[in-house]
């Protein structure tokens, strides 16, 4: 999720049919990967077992049912999935959701709630007019007042009641965006189906945003690198720092990929849900470690839109965070900012 508004076109997960692994030289561990393409991005799966797993096909077909599920319900890339006949619709009745999608509207409320409402999946009709999104104008112009202050009348989780299995528009014009929290809510889940399976050393990614159990092949605590902010760098290409990641999710929010520029200004995806602007500041990307990666996902996003000081505060009164913050400092310098414990297991 991470992320946020990477184009996030839920495609039928396509798996790739052959798996491979390796036997580490130093113990009996065999690594599996599974690896293939879904909400519009790559994901990669890792399991480190003893002994050899002779039903991987099936782990396959399972990993991709589950993706092509998720997607049906919450993709603004799929018409007819839940989340698009819910936006399309200007129905205030009452509309009924499945269980996985009711679980991440019900979580992401509570998240706005602990963010001040800097987290919001209403914010979709704002994404649009500064040209984000599915249906976003790729506008040459920012957009004025007036049409920010329109679309702000419907923006908001307050303009939507959950009564399960239920969802239900207080405004016919609200819209939902899930783009900031489906991919962790993903992630959480195949992890969660992995363990249930009793398989203990396991790696979970989707689109940048993971969550690891257990060890890696060499018996060690599994080690993440975090990129470098540098705009349009190619992933995984230069690292900026690690962290040690043990039974623990971390998700990475920036806006030095999804940007665009009008007049030399820098326009990016990153818009406060409260006041309808895209966000300045000097917070180049923020990393978040959390149990659940659902969780990382949509603080990662929020932690972009405040500002540093009021985000280290909602981060201390919420609890279970590590955060590590990328900022700017003069026209090329970095620095850092972490929570005490982000490099620890």
């Amino acid at each position: 999720m991470g992320k946020k508004y990477l184009k996030f076109s839920f495609l039928k997960a396509q798996l790739l049919l052959g798996f491979f692994f390796y036997l580490s030289c130093s113990n009996s561990f065999v690594e599996y990967s599974i690896s293939g393409f879904t909400m519009g991005t790559s994901f990669n799966i890792k399991i480190n077992e003893s002994n050899k797993i002779d039903k991987i096909n099936q782990i396959e077909y399972s990993i991709d049912s589950i993706l092509v599920s998720l997607n049906q319900q919450m993709s603004t890339w799929i018409k007819d999935s839940e989340i698009s006949l819910f936006n399309q619709s200007r129905s205030l009745s009452p509309f009924k959701i499945s269980d996985e999608f009711y679980q991440v509207l019900e979580k992401g409320k509570l998240i706005n709630n602990q963010t001040s409402g800097a987290f919001d999946y209403t914010v979709f009709p704002l994404a649009r007019i500064w040209g984000f999104g599915p249906k976003g104008k790729n506008s040459s112009k920012i957009p004025d007042a007036n049409e920010i202050k329109k679309v702000l009348e419907y923006i908001g989780t307050d303009k939507i009641d959950l009564d399960y299995p239920y969802v239900k528009k207080k405004h016919p014009k609200v819209q939902i965006d899930l783009n900031a929290i489906a991919k962790g809510y993903a992630v959480d889940i195949i992890h969660d189906w992995l363990m249930h399976k009793n398989y203990k050393n396991i790696y979970v990614e989707i689109g940048g945003e993971l969550r690891c159990s257990g060890v890696n092949k060499t018996g060690a605590t599994w080690i993440i690198g975090i990129d470098t902010p540098i705009n349009n760098l190619v992933s995984s290409k230069k690292i900026f720092s690690k962290t040690e990641l043990s039974n623990m999710a971390l998700a990475t929010s920036g806006n030095y990929r999804n940007f665009f520029e009008i007049d030399g200004k820098k326009i990016t995806h990153s818009i406060d849900p409260r006041n309808g602007i895209s966000v300045e500041s000097n917070t180049l990307s923020v990393s978040v470690k959390a149990r659940s990666c659902l969780v990382a996902d949509a603080w990662a996003t929020a932690l972009m839109i405040l500002p540093f000081d009021d985000g280290f505060r909602a981060v201390t009164e919420a609890g279970g965070l590590e955060v590590l913050w990328i900022l700017s400092e003069g026209k090329e310098g970095l620095s850092r900012f972490s929570t005490k414990d982000f490099y620890s297991r």
